[in-house]
């Protein structure tokens, strides 16, 4: 591994879904609602300039990791949405990499190694693709449609993980000028400070050596901090207590479609017959729409977000077919997307969702998100 390399950068930028697009002054992780886990010191939402520390030495196949504390030990969560630091030593924007995003559900350490939990999530094999990472700033992924759990192992503590595949910024021979970053704005070369670099936080996984905290670990005999490796990394997560399963789905048959073709949806919701509903489609899940509604108000979000889709499907009847009507008398109602026959369709996906407009005093019904997708 080279040594570490540290940068200003411009401030933090905002994210969205899959690839970091990054804007000058732009502001970073929100959890809206649901609760952050981070190890870095960094501003939740960066502003003006942050030094950081780029960690070149890290390289393709190897993999930086936080190991992040759930709020309460034994309770089930789900993990929205994660970001990841990756920035140019110089500040330089717009260099990008290919990576994977990997969670753990606990770890243990036996002196500098790690031992990881059950891996709950891979983006390669789970999602089958990977993710871009662009500097300079933190890259945010929802992984909110995958049911990510954790915490059930009762480990109070989830390993974030973002493992480099394709990072054409140098090589492993020389270091590489973009890279995973930490927290770390300090200089010197005399100890590692566990006030910087604290032990069981942070890991790597370093080819041929495994899984490591690299507060204690070495590397041809040298220890990795602070010579190649100092602070924190910018990984982070948001994270919600597992709620109980939503009652109210929407159950999708004959996804992915081809372009001509059509998908049956049934729109389940138990305990809701004769009670009018309506369904939408969009591109997006969060933030979704805050509804309020019932006598008291009661507030919720309508897992769909208010996009050009979701317009559509609330006029286009001819597509998006029995997407208004009366819950069934056995709970249910039926639904169809009829695709139009346009190939440039193909590689499509979106999500279709629910309410049920219950009389007041009763607020209404939201359902889950279903994903639909077009082949």
């Amino acid at each position: 591994m080279n040594s570490i390399a540290r940068c200003v950068l411009p401030g933090l930028a905002s994210p969205v879904l899959g690839l970091l697009l990054l804007a000058s002054g732009a502001a970073a992780q929100n959890c809206g609602t649901a609760t952050l886990l981070k190890n870095d010191s960094l501003p939740n939402v960066p502003a003006g300039q942050v030094t950081v520390s780029i960690v070149p030495g890290l390289c393709e196949n190897e993999a930086a990791a936080a190991v992040l504390t759930l709020p309460n030990p034994g309770t089930s969560y789900d993990v929205g949405r994660v970001s990841v630091g990756f920035g140019n030593q110089f500040g330089i924007n717009g260099n990008t990499a290919v990576a994977n995003i990997e969670i753990y559900d606990g770890v243990n350490f036996v002196g500098a190694n790690a031992i990881l939990g059950p891996k709950v999530f891979d983006f390669a094999s789970d999602v089958g693709g990977n993710v871009q990472l662009t500097s300079t700033g933190l890259n945010e992924f929802d992984l909110s449609p995958y049911g990510v759990t954790v915490g059930a192992s009762g480990n109070a503590q989830i390993v974030v993980a973002c493992r480099m595949l394709i990072n054409p910024n140098g090589n492993c021979a020389s270091g590489f000028s973009t890279n995973f970053f930490t927290d770390n704005s300090q200089g010197g070369f005399f100890g590692c400070d566990p006030l910087i670099t604290p032990q069981g936080k942070n890991l790597i996984d370093i080819l041929g050596q495994g899984w490591v905290d690299p507060a204690l670990a070495t590397v041809t005999g040298l220890p990795l901090c602070p010579l190649y490796y100092s602070g924190n990394w910018a990984i982070r997560a948001c994270v919600t207590p597992n709620s109980p399963t939503n009652p109210l789905q929407v159950q999708v048959s004959g996804s992915p479609a081809v372009p001509g073709g059509f998908i049956n949806l049934t729109f389940d919701a138990p305990g809701y017959a004769g009670v009018p509903y309506a369904a939408a489609a969009s591109f997006g899940t969060f933030p979704g729409i805050p509804i309020s509604s019932g006598v008291p108000p009661v507030p919720n979000v309508v897992p769909l977000n208010p996009d050009g889709l979701f317009n559509l499907s609330l006029t286009a009847s001819g597509t998006f077919v029995n997407f208004f009507g009366l819950i069934g008398a056995g709970g249910s109602a039926p639904g169809i997307v009829i695709v139009p026959p346009d190939p440039t369709l193909s590689g499509l996906s979106f999500y279709v969702a629910f309410v049920t407009i219950a009389t007041s005093p009763a607020p209404w019904g939201v359902s889950a998100p279903a994903t639909l997708a077009i082949q």
